[in-house]
């Protein structure tokens, strides 16, 4: 079958209802299949069912291997970046967000393929309570002047980009920076609230145990502690007994920590698409350093360079006590100089954190004009090239999904040239760019023709029709790669390309019409 003839590979939305996705086994069918039911599920070798299978076929599997949710009607497939990789129906998508659809074939490592199969009407895991969950309250106990979160929407992702952190960067900004751009996330799992730590620097800790890849459930009373030891929460959760109308915000009765002149509040749920998107370098380089262990921690401020410096020098042969002025004295010299190489390495890394910063304020064209021209001092840059991506296409590809929309094809195109020009130094965006073109010129041709479904008229008509779909078939794994890039930085451009898809079907359609 060709390319042409799979438009499966297009996102479109899950089945009516409720949905209940079956991974059926077709490289070992005497596994048995996995009846997914939550809208969140976890792949890795040490999560359930994984963890039973035979050592040789889970070992195959990353610990953090990848996630598929549900979200807006459609199912998707997370890669966390596992040594093995996965495939979608042959295709690679190591690091990256893939939409699947039914029949398609889903593989794990170099061993496990799934068929993915989605049943209608299944409905989901029956609650074991009628309760639900209003809200949840995070009841600071770390860091003075920190004010409650009550969150009423999940999933609720942590990020030192969110406003509910990042509003204490002028008054701590080295404890906002203990926290990464994807830290953790709190969701439901049949209706009990979990927390998952996403590969954060500094980590996640639950009653003071960090979080491994597992998530974990929380309870009333559990204290959350993310990267260092300012942002630190005691749950509380507010149960309601009936369901209330989806319409509605919920704000639900406020713990007595939580004032309401004083409290952040949290009504729109976070997307599992930003969640999982992950960055193709580690994201979280730029981050503070690790924090303080529970030894080092409990020794006063005073004393930690004292306790320190005996500990050096006994582990050195040293006896007796250490003459401490002398070798004060003696490291002036070594201090200035290391102080002289701090300062002339400030500058390393700085122009990544400035774009990140910028992509954090949501400064989108500034931070493209930043990655660029630091693109054009330091062209081999992997970070620089992956924020320059992500800068430049949040901050024109809505311009140019909105002249599609408009049916101005030529002011789409001039965005796309906009596009290349500002990123000339990345060369992993020309083949997005490519992707961009081939739809403007086949959304400007169904325009012209009146439609995609429009009967063929002429020899011109028809040739045209044929050299789109000959495009299509040889540049199909091309597309989809670009498809998986743009769309876990850009959400919405998933229904353009959908869009898109469903036009050429409809062109090949009309070809074959007698």
């Amino acid at each position: 079958m060709s390319a042409s003839d799979a438009m499966l590979a297009a996102p479109r939305a899950a089945p009516a209802g409720r949905l209940m996705i079956v991974l059926a086994p077709v490289s070992h069918p005497e596994l048995g299949p996995i009846r997914i039911h939550d809208n969140l599920f976890a792949i890795g070798r040490t999560e359930a069912p994984f963890d039973s299978y035979p050592n040789d076929l889970a070992a195959d599997l990353s610990r953090r291997h990848a996630r598929i949710f549900c979200e807006h009607g459609a199912v998707y497939f997370a890669e966390l970046g596992s040594k093995n990789g996965s495939t979608v129906n042959g295709v690679p998508v190591r690091q990256a967000i893939a939409a699947l659809h039914d029949g398609d074939l889903l593989g794990l490592g170099k061993t496990l393929v799934f068929r993915v199969q989605m049943e209608a009407g299944a409905g989901h895991a029956p609650q074991t309570s009628q309760a639900r969950l209003a809200s949840l309250t995070l009841v600071p106990e770390g860091g003075a002047g920190m004010q409650p979160i009550v969150v009423t929407e999940f999933p609720f992702m942590v990020s030192k980009a969110d406003d509910a952190f990042a509003r204490y960067k002028e008054m701590d900004p080295a404890q906002v920076n203990y926290l990464s751009r994807r830290h953790a996330h709190l969701f439901l799992r049949g209706g009990q609230l979990h927390i998952e730590d996403l590969g954060s620097t500094n980590g996640t800790f639950v009653n003071d145990v960090r979080l491994d890849e597992h998530a974990v459930a929380l309870q009333e009373g559990d204290v959350l502690a993310f990267g260092g030891r300012h942002f630190v929460y005691r749950v509380a959760l507010e149960w309601e007994a009936v369901a209330r109308d989806p319409t509605l915000t919920r704000i639900g009765a406020l713990h007595p920590a939580a004032a309401a002149d004083r409290t952040t509040f949290v009504a729109a749920a976070d997307s599992f698409l930003d969640i999982f998107c992950v960055d193709p370098a580690p994201a979280d380089a730029p981050d503070a350093a690790p924090i303080l262990d529970a030894e080092d921690a409990t020794v006063p401020p005073q004393n930690r360079a004292g306790v320190m410096l005996d500990g050096l020098y006994a582990a050195l042969g040293g006896s007796g006590r250490l003459n401490r002025r002398r070798l004060r004295l003696s490291l002036v010299g070594v201090v200035i100089v290391a102080g002289a190489l701090v300062w002339a390495g400030l500058g390393i890394g700085s122009a990544e954190r400035a774009v990140e910063d910028l992509l954090a304020e949501r400064a989108y064209p500034q931070a493209a004009a930043r990655a660029s021209a630091a693109l054009a001092d330091d062209p081999g840059n992997a970070r620089l090239r992956a924020l320059s991506t992500e800068a430049l296409l949040k901050a024109h590809l809505p311009a140019w999904m909105a002249a599609l929309e408009a049916r101005q094809f030529d002011r789409a195109a001039r965005q796309v040239t906009v596009l290349r020009a500002g990123g000339r130094y990345n060369p992993e965006l020309p083949p997005l760019l490519d992707a961009l073109d081939w739809i403007t010129g086949l959304e400007g041709f169904v325009a012209a023709r009146g439609g995609a479904g429009a009967p063929v008229a002429g020899a011109a008509d028809a040739a045209r029709i044929a050299q789109l779909l000959k495009e299509w078939d040889e540049r199909n794994e091309a597309y989809q790669r670009a498809f998986e890039t743009i769309s876990a930085h850009v959400p919405a451009y998933r229904d353009t390309y959908a869009t898109a898809l469903s036009d050429l079907r409809r062109l090949a359609l009309a070809r074959s019409a007698p």
